[in-house]
């Protein structure tokens, strides 16, 4: 974590929103991070859930730990932080260096009403697709990544859903 958190603050620019006027935030955005990062870690898939488990599990670490809405907010700015984080740790695995890459799409469903469909920023990528673990069509996506042998995710991508592959 300490590791992290270091690169993280010399490495990854902070966001525009944490700039902004008014109270200033509880974490900074290396340490919220690093917070989200200890979330996935600690295999904590629900937010209230990890902000109520927190402070006993990574309280030594962070002890000013923001409330709910505040972390979720703060959270969805940071995407390409998160990104750059999640690089940093995979390039850190020893299989990052192997020549061998495994490739999965995983179908996403982004909506199921016209009204979504015609209202969504998605058209380019996503389409009517079929997604077999629940034998419907559905308006989606599909996710791709591509990962180490050990499952470092290498890259990801939104495809359409009826693309090859």
């Amino acid at each position: 974590m300490t590791a992290l958190y270091v690169h993280l603050d010399d490495h990854v620019p902070p966001s525009r929103q944490s700039r902004r006027r008014g109270r200033p935030r509880t974490l900074t955005d290396a340490e919220l991070v690093c917070v989200a990062v200890a979330q996935v870690l600690l295999r904590c898939d629900d937010e209230r859930r990890w902000l109520q488990v927190a402070p006993r599990r990574i309280g030594h670490l962070f002890p000013r730990l923001p409330c709910q809405s505040q972390y979720n907010r703060h959270l969805r700015e940071l995407g390409p932080s998160l990104t750059a984080a999640a690089l940093w740790l995979a390039r850190a695995t020893p299989s990052w260096w192997d020549r061998l890459r495994l490739m999965d799409g995983t179908p996403v469903r982004c909506g199921a009403c016209r009204g979504t469909v015609n209202r969504s920023d998605l058209g380019e990528v996503a389409g009517y697709g079929h997604d077999t673990c629940h034998h419907a069509f559905s308006w989606g996506a599909k996710l791709m990544l591509i990962t180490t042998a050990d499952g470092a995710v290498a890259a990801f991508s939104l495809a359409h859903p009826q693309g090859t592959g």
